[in-house]
């Protein structure tokens, strides 16, 4: 995505996370697996999370157990399954014992996936600016991936928090979630998650005022030009790809 539109189309990779959480007061941690279906066992797989689902419900489990399946990318075809809202210490207390969560899964889901890889990620509030109200994920969330140079995520950080000022002074419309990977991969990453509703919301919108034009506004052009300077300078490279919600596939309590 070019910078001038970087934010213009505005997740949790992601993203309503605080708003999903059982607690009273959730904390900022996204937990989440990245499951690989074997090739040709699509549907025994989604046929597997929707037992997992109905078992967590047997279980009346308290918190959600989200699905996403990524439609374009790399990692195509891979499904993203995780809570939000966590604290680091709500893994010494699950609701479900892991052993119990665990066998579950090998029974139902575990035959048909490839590989699983989980990640650990921090939803940064202070510089995010969700969709107010909302209670469930967005249809489809256009997830950007951000790999910053080593010793360059102070730069990075500060243009970031630059960015939401300035859409806050501006009042800039579009919707728009950040999230640092804490573990499980590579250092120095960063998701920002943009919610859509449908296809049609992915369209440039002509009476939303440039990326660029509104850093101006909220800043002046020197400005302007040098928070995108700082993520040119910080960002080795960025990557994209389109997630797509699955209620079908997930656990919501109360459902």
């Amino acid at each position: 995505m070019k910078r001038n539109k970087m934010l213009s189309a505005v997740g949790i990779m992601l993203f309503a996370a605080c708003s999903l959480a059982a607690q009273e007061k959730p904390g900022t941690l996204a937990a989440l697996e990245f499951q690989k279906p074997k090739n040709g066992m699509v549907p025994q797989y989604e046929a597997g999370r929707k037992q997992k689902a109905a078992w967590h419900k047997q279980q009346n489990d308290p918190q959600p157990l989200l699905v996403w399946e990524t439609l374009s990318g790399d990692t195509t075809g891979t499904y993203l399954v995780g809570r939000f809202g966590q604290h680091w210490e709500d893994f010494d207390k699950p609701a479900i014992p892991d052993e119990a969560d665990l066998a579950e899964f090998q029974k139902v889901v575990g035959t048909y996936v490839d590989s699983v890889t989980a990640r650990y990620y921090a939803f940064l509030p202070k510089i995010s600016n969700p969709p107010s109200g909302g209670t469930m994920p967005p249809k489809f969330s256009e997830v950007i991936i951000f790999h910053v140079r080593y010793g360059k995520g102070s730069d990075f950080r500060s243009a970031i928090g630059r960015i939401y000022e300035a859409s806050q002074k501006t009042k800039w419309p579009p919707n728009y979630e950040w999230y640092e990977l804490v573990n499980g991969g590579q250092t120095g990453i960063y998701v920002l998650s943009l919610p859509h509703n449908n296809w049609a919301d992915f369209e440039d919108k002509p009476d939303v005022k440039p990326f660029r034009d509104m850093l101006k506004e909220a800043f002046g052009q020197a400005e302007a030009d040098s928070i995108v300077d700082r993520i040119d300078h910080s960002v080795e490279k960025e990557t994209s790809e389109i997630i797509q919600f699955r209620p079908d596939l997930s656990y919501l309590p109360g459902k």
